[in-house]
C-alpha cells in the first residue's frame, strides 16, 4: 500500500451560520459619542501643543551639534526637563502622523493604512477617534472582532470532508455520510419571509488577525481578480443594512461580521441557498443574474474591421456593456448564462463543436448562435474534462497492473490541481500514482501526476456534472451507483433545465464510449445534439421492452470494460415524472446492480435512491453528499442555439476553386513579409499567438495583453473601447479597469519612428495599431492579392512562396482556457484557412506544372502546418509525393492520412478515395473511416 499522505482539506471560511439573522443591535452611533470623539481628538491634536507652549514654550529644537563638553557634563534638573519636553513634543507629532495617516486612508477608501513605525497603542487610538467621527461604532465593532464578543461566538473553521460507511456496496442514500455543511443552514429566513440575500454570493467580513483587517480592496482582489473591482462590491451593498445594524457608508469602512453581495463571478464566495418553497414559472427569456451586467449589441463590422456599408465581408460581433451607458439591449448578443458557467458540459459541447468544423468546411451561424458560442468558449473547462477523461481510462490500467479490481465509485470531484473519486465503500489499497485519503473513502490525483495518455475503455460512462461548489470543484456522480432512480425536485423549469444538460453531457462527455441516451418531455432539439446517441421519444413507455431486453446484469465492474458493443448502457433523463407504472418500471431497471442502466427524472419519483432539489435561483442540493451546488443548466433558447451551431458547422460547403477563387480581405494596412522582418512590433496570428514589442510586461498581465493586441490586430478600422471591453471581458469590466488595461498596451508596445504610440485612438475614440505595426495575416494576403496580379508565373510563384513562409501552424493556435471567445464572432477561423488553401494549391498548381514535384511538396506541407483537415491538400501531396518519392513515398502520405482519420474520427471525400485507389489500390482500405 502506498503511503498515505496529508489529506487536502478544505477549510470552510465561514465560521457562524448565526451571521445571516437579522439580530437586533443597538445602534451605536449617538449624538454623545461623536461629540466625545471630537472633543479627543481636538484635546490631542490642539491642546497638548498648545499646553506645552504655554507652559513650557516653544519645542527645544537644537541650534546646532553638541559639543564634547555638552555630553560629559553632569545632568541637572534644567537638562532633565528639556529632555521630558523634547519627549513629550515628539510623542505628540507621532500620534498627529498616525491622524494624519488615518485619515488619508478613509479619504483614499483603499483599506486599512500600513502600520506606523513604533504606532502600537498611539495609531490605534488615532484609528478609533477618526473612525468614530467618520462612522461611529467602528471600534467597539474591531474589539468585538478581536476578543470575541459582541455577537455569535467565532467557532473555529470547520473542515469539509468528504466520508462513506461500509454497510453494503451499493453508495444509496443510506449508506453515505453527507458532508458538514451546516453553515448553510443559517441562511434561512424567518417564517413567511424570504432571505435578501437569498440566491446571491455573499462574503463575510472576517475578524482582524493581527495588524490586517479585510478591505473591499482585498476582498476583491483575491476573489474578482482585480482590487480596483472593489467599487462594484460597494454599490451592490452601500445603505445595505447590515446584521449589526449599521450601513456601508464608506467604502473603506468594513467590519467584522458584515455580510456583502459579491458580483456573479466572484471565485470561492458560497451562494446563499433559497430555502422558501420556490413558484413554478415558465421563462421565456434568459435570465440575467444579480450583479452580472447584461450584454448590449456591438455595430457590426466587417471582418476587417470596416464598417458596415463600407465593403463586404463576414461580420464581427461584440457586446456593449451598461457600464459604458446609453446601449440599447439587443437579445441576439446577449450572452446565455447557462453556458457562461458551463464547465465540463461546455467542454464536452465545445470539443464536438470543433470536431465538426475540423470535419468539414460548413457555414457561418446564425448571430444569436454566434453569442452562444462566445459564451461556451468562455464557460467551458477542456482541461478538467481532458483530464478527467484521462484518469478514467487510465484507472483501467492501472487497477489491472496492480492485480485490483476497479473501485465503486459513486462520485467524483475535479478541481484545477487534480480530481478525487468518492468510493463507498471505502477501499484503502490504492495503484499508484494514487493516494488514499479519509481511510480510503477517497481517493485522489494530483493534476501533474495524470498520464497523457488517452488509450483503453471508459469504466465509468455514467459520470455527469450536477454543477460547481463554493470551493470551485466540479461535482460529479454515477448514475448507475445509486442503484435507482434519480429524483430531482424543487423548481420544475431549473429541474427540467438540470436534466437537459446531464442529457447532453452524457452524450457528449468524453470519458464515455458507446452509449444511447433516451430522453422524454425535454426540448426536442436536443436530439440535434448528436443524434446517434441521443434519442427523443414522444412515449417513454413504448422503448421499455427495448430497455429491459438491452440491460445485462454484471456482479463486477470490471464487466463495464469487457461489455460488448450490443450491450452498450442505457440511460433515461426524463423532463417530467412519469406514470406510477412506468416509474416502476424504469426504477426496476435502475436497481440492478451495474447493470449499464441509470435514471433521472426531473420531479418527484416515488422511492427514489437519491433526491435531489433545486431552487429558482439554481441552487442545487444533494443531500445524500451534503453538498450545495451551482447547477449545470442547459435552458430551451440555449439548446437552439447550439443545435444551429451544430448544423452550421455540419453543413457541407465547398470553398471556391477555379476561376471563382477565393476573395481575400483588404485589411487597408500597406506593408508584405520585408515588412514584417523588419518590424519593431510584430503581431503573428498564423500559428500559435506571438506578439514582438519594445517594451516588457508583468507576466501577470502578459496573457490578457496579448489577447488585446490580437484583437486589434484583427480589426485594423478600429474598435470603440465599449466593444474591446465587452469583447475581451465577455462577463463584464468596468471602464476604469479597461482604460488601465489599454493603457499598458499602450506603453507595452511603445512608439514608432515618428515618436507616436503603436496603440492609438482617433477623434471618435476608437482604438487602433498605428502602421509600423506589422500582422502576418496582413502581409500575407498583401503577397497573395499581389499574386493575383503578377505578370509572369515566375512572379507569381515567388510571392505565394514568400506569404507560404509566414504560415507557422494552426490559425491562433495555443490559446489560454476562456480566452478569445471573441473568436466566435471575427469568423476568420473559417475564411484564414480558405486563403491559405488556396494559396497552397495555387502553388502547387504553379510548381507541378513547371515540373518541380520538390517545390509543390514544400507549398502543400506549407498550406498543411494551418489546414491540416483539407481534403484538398492532402490529395496534392499525395500526387506530389508519388511523382516525386514514387510508391513509398505515397504510402507514407497515405499512412499519415489514416492516422488523421483515426484521431479525429473523420470521413474522406470520394475524391480522395478515388485518388488513393487509382495510385496505390493496395493502401485504399487504409482510408476507410477508423471503427
Amino acid at each position: 500500500m502506498t503511503q498515505q499522505p496529508k489529506a487536502r482539506r478544505f477549510v470552510a471560511s465561514p465560521p457562524d451560520p448565526s451571521r445571516f439573522r437579522q439580530a437586533p443591535s443597538e445602534d451605536p452611533r449617538s449624538p454623545g459619542q461623536v461629540v466625545l470623539a471630537a472633543l479627543a481628538l481636538l484635546v490631542l491634536v490642539v491642546g497638548v501643543p498648545v499646553a506645552l507652549w504655554v507652559l513650557s514654550g516653544p519645542p527645544p529644537l537644537p541650534d546646532g551639534w553638541p559639543t564634547r563638553e555638552d555630553l560629559t557634563a553632569p545632568i541637572g534638573i534644567d537638562t532633565l526637563l528639556t529632555v521630558l519636553r523634547v519627549v513629550v513634543w515628539i510623542a505628540w507629532f507621532h500620534f498627529l502622523v498616525c491622524v494624519v495617516a488615518e485619515i488619508a486612508s478613509a479619504i483614499r477608501g483603499r483599506g486599512v493604512p500600513a502600520a506606523i513605525p513604533l504606532g502600537g497603542g498611539s495609531q490605534q487610538l488615532a484609528r478609533i477617534l477618526v473612525s468614530a467621527l467618520l462612522l461611529t461604532g467602528i471600534a467597539a465593532g474591531q474589539a468585538a472582532a478581536a476578543t470575541g464578543g459582541g455577537g455569535a461566538p467565532v467557532e473555529p473553521p470547520s473542515q469539509v470532508t468528504i466520508s462513506a460507511t461500509t454497510t453494503t456496496a451499493q453508495p444509496s442514500a443510506e449508506t453515505i455520510q453527507p458532508i458538514d455543511h451546516n453553515r448553510f443552514e443559517g441562511h434561512t429566513a424567518q417564517a413567511g419571509t424570504k432571505n435578501p440575500l437569498a440566491g446571491k454570493k455573499v462574503y463575510t467580513v472576517k475578524a482582524p488577525v493581527g495588524h490586517h483587517h479585510d478591505s473591499l480592496w482585498d476582498i476583491a482582489e483575491k476573489h474578482l481578480g482585480d482590487g480596483r473591482r472593489y467599487k462594484e462590491i460597494y454599490e451592490l451593498n452601500k445603505e445595505r443594512v447590515q446584521p449589526d445594524g449599521q450601513h456601508l457608508h464608506l467604502a473603506r469602512l468594513i467590519m467584522p461580521g458584515w455580510e456583502l453581495i459579491m458580483p456573479e463571478d466572484a471565485v470561492g464566495v458560497p451562494r446563499v441557498p433559497t430555502e422558501t418553497p420556490a413558484k413554478t414559472t415558465v421563462r421565456t427569456t434568459e435570465q440575467t443574474q444579480p450583479g452580472q451586467r447584461e450584454q448590449g449589441p456591438q455595430t457590426p463590422t466587417t471582418n476587417q474591421g470596416e464598417e458596415t456599408g463600407t465593403g463586404s465581408g463576414t461580420t464581427v460581433g461584440g457586446d456593449h456593456q451598461s457600464v459604458d451607458g446609453g446601449q440599447t439591449q439587443d437579445a441576439r448578443w446577449r450572452l446565455p448564462n447557462d453556458l457562461l458557467g458551463g464547465g465540463l458540459v461546455g467542454a464536452g459541447l465545445l470539443m464536438l463543436l470543433l470536431v465538426e468544423r475540423y470535419r468539414r468546411r460548413g457555414r457561418d451561424p446564425e448571430q444569436a448562435a454566434a453569442a452562444a458560442e462566445v459564451a461556451l468558449r468562455v464557460g467551458a473547462d477542456p482541461e478538467r474534462s481532458d483530464a478527467l477523461d484521462r484518469v478514467m481510462r487510465a484507472l483501467v490500467r492501472q487497477c489491472d497492473a496492480a492485480g485490483m479490481p476497479l473501485p465503486s465509485l459513486f462520485g467524483a470531484l475535479v478541481d484545477d490541481t487534480g480530481v478525487e473519486l468518492l468510493l463507498a465503500p471505502p477501499q484503502t489499497t490504492v495503484p499508484p500514482p494514487w493516494h488514499a485519503l479519509d481511510d480510503g473513502r477517497r481517493w485522489r490525483i494530483n493534476r501533474a501526476d495524470i498520464v497523457p495518455d488517452r488509450s483503453g475503455p471508459a469504466p465509468f460512462p455514467a459520470l455527469v456534472c450536477l454543477g460547481r461548489d463554493e470551493y470551485d470543484r466540479d461535482v460529479l456522480v454515477d448514475l448507475e451507483a445509486a442503484s435507482g432512480a434519480l429524483s430531482l425536485e424543487g423548481d420544475t423549469v431549473v429541474a427540467r433545465e438540470v436534466a437537459t444538460s446531464v442529457a447532453v453531457q452524457l452524450a457528449t462527455n468524453p470519458w464515455t464510449d458507446l452509449l444511447q441516451v433516451t430522453t422524454s418531455d425535454l426540448p426536442d432539439a436536443i436530439e440535434d445534439v448528436l443524434a446517434d446517441r441521443l434519442r427523443v421519444v414522444n412515449d417513454i413507455d413504448e422503448v421499455i421492452p427495448d430497455l429491459e431486453a438491452g440491460t445485462i446484469e454484471t456482479e463486477v465492474l470490471s464487466g463495464r470494460v469487457s461489455r460488448a458493443a450490443d450491450a452498450s448502457p442505457q440511460y433515461v433523463v426524463l423532463g417530467a415524472p412519469p406514470s406510477e407504472a412506468t416509474a416502476q418500471r424504469l426504477t426496476a431497471l435502475a436497481s440492478r446492480t451495474r447493470a449499464g442502466f441509470g435514471l433521472m427524472v426531473a420531479g418527484t419519483v416515488p422511492g427514489a435512491r437519491w433526491q435531489l432539489r433545486v431552487d429558482e435561483s439554481g441552487t442545487l442540493r444533494i443531500p445524500a453528499l451534503g453538498l450545495t451546488l451551482s447547477a449545470s443548466r442547459l435552458s430551451e433558447p440555449t439548446v437552439e442555439s447550439l443545435t444551429e451551431l451544430l448544423a452550421a458547422a455540419r453543413t457541407h460547403t465547398q470553398p471556391p476553386t477555379g476561376q471563382n477563387r477565393v476573395r481575400v480581405p483588404n485589411s487597408g494596412r500597406i506593408g508584405d513579409d520585408a515588412a514584417w522582418w523588419t518590424a519593431n512590433v510584430r503581431i503573428g496570428v498564423l500559428g500559435p499567438m506571438d506578439v514582438r514589442a519594445t517594451n516588457r510586461l508583468e507576466q501577470e498581465r502578459l496573457s490578457l495583453a496579448t489577447e488585446i493586441v490580437a484583437f486589434l490586430a484583427l480589426h485594423p478600422g478600429g474598435v470603440h473601447p465599449s466593444v474591446l471591453g465587452a469583447s475581451v471581458w465577455p462577463r463584464g469590466v468596468t471602464a476604469e479597469v479597461r482604460d488601465s488595461m489599454v493603457e499598458r498596451v499602450r506603453q507595452w508596445l511603445g512608439t514608432d519612428t515618428t515618436g507616436a504610440h503603436h496603440l492609438r485612438q482617433d477623434s471618435g475614440g476608437r482604438l487602433y495599431l498605428g502602421p509600423e505595426v506589422a500582422v502576418d495575416w496582413d502581409c500575407f494576403t498583401e503577397l497573395v492579392r499581389r499574386s493575383r496580379t503578377a505578370q509572369t508565373v515566375r512572379d507569381e510563384r515567388e510571392l505565394l512562396r514568400r506569404g507560404l513562409q509566414l504560415v507557422r501552424g494552426p490559425f491562433l493556435s495555443g490559446r489560454p482556457r476562456g480566452g478569445y471567445s471573441w473568436i466566435a464572432r471575427v469568423h476568420l477561423e473559417r475564411l484564414v484557412p480558405d486563403v491559405v488553401v488556396d494559396a497552397s494549391h495555387r502553388l502547387w498548381e504553379l510548381t507541378m506544372g513547371g515540373d518541380d514535384p520538390a517545390g509543390a511538396v514544400s507549398a502543400v506541407q506549407a498550406g498543411l502546418r494551418l489546414a491540416e483537415s483539407s481534403d484538398l491538400l492532402w490529395r496534392d501531396l499525395l500526387t506530389a509525393e508519388h511523382r516525386y518519392g514514387g510508391v513509398a513515398a505515397a504510402e507514407k502520405v497515405v499512412e499519415a492520412l489514416g492516422e488523421r482519420i483515426q484521431r479525429h474520427g473523420l470521413v474522406l471525400s470520394p475524391e480522395t478515395e478515388a485518388l488513393i485507389e487509382d495510385l496505390l489500390p493496395a493502401s485504399a482500405p487504409r482510408s476507410r473511416r477508423a471503427g
